[in-house]
């Protein structure tokens, strides 16, 4: 048996029952690498800080032996996370059709809608909760 297989195998020895990499652990990594990047060029104590310590929240995240916790924590993040990339393709898609359609919030439940600019004063049923309301384009 090699040198690196018995270094894998200790490793997976060490790594037995510890949490291991997860969606926080990623981002955390990746942003500490950029801001340690950045960090070469700006000379920054604060950007030096901030890596570091993103550094030790991944490390702790991965060695840490309280699996339950860290998967309720990142089942969470992964919500928060598609909720909000989910936003911004959203936002770029309403500012690249801004000049076609006027955007707006149902009065009823808060659904976004949108409707041919030009098209003047509507009456409009909300698909969702079947709200009607005039809006003008």
């Amino acid at each position: 048996m090699g040198f690196l297989t018995r270094l894998q195998m200790a490793m997976a020895r060490f790594m037995t029952g510890r949490n291991g990499m997860d969606n926080i652990s990623w981002h955390a990594m990746r942003g500490c690498i950029a801001l340690l990047v950045i960090n070469i060029f700006l000379r920054s104590p604060v950007l030096e800080l901030l890596g570091n310590a993103l550094l030790v929240y991944a490390l702790f995240r991965i060695l840490s032996r309280n699996i339950a916790k860290r998967q309720a924590e990142n089942a969470r993040y992964i919500v928060f996370f598609e909720k909000a990339s989910k936003e911004v393709k959203q936002f770029f898609l309403r500012l690249k059709g801004m000049k076609t359609y006027k955007y707006f919030r149902c009065p009823g439940c808060r659904n976004r809608l949108r409707m041919k600019r030009g098209s003047g004063e509507r009456s409009i049923t909300c698909p969702v909760c079947r709200h009607q309301f005039t809006q003008r384009a």
